[in-house]
């Protein structure tokens, strides 16, 4: 029997990358995780609402309407 490979989901996927990129650089705006990633605005607007949900990212209010992301707390 062959072990079976567990594949990310997209979301997962874009998760992952999001979660690095903050490590790596540094909080970010929606925008500019948008224009880092090449990821889609929809995307990384659903990514950072699941991450924020379980405590993996915090928004900041910067301006009105715009938010600073940065990772959270509850990151392994």
């Amino acid at each position: 029997m062959r072990p079976t490979i567990k594949q990310l989901s997209s979301s997962q996927s874009v998760d992952r990358q999001m979660l690095l990129l903050l490590r790596r650089k540094g909080a970010q705006t929606i925008e500019g995780l948008t224009m880092l990633t090449g990821i889609g605005w929809g995307q990384v607007f659903l990514s950072v609402d699941r991450l924020s949900r379980t405590g993996k990212v915090s928004l900041t209010p910067v301006y009105p309407s715009e938010y600073r992301v940065s990772v959270g707390r509850a990151v392994h």
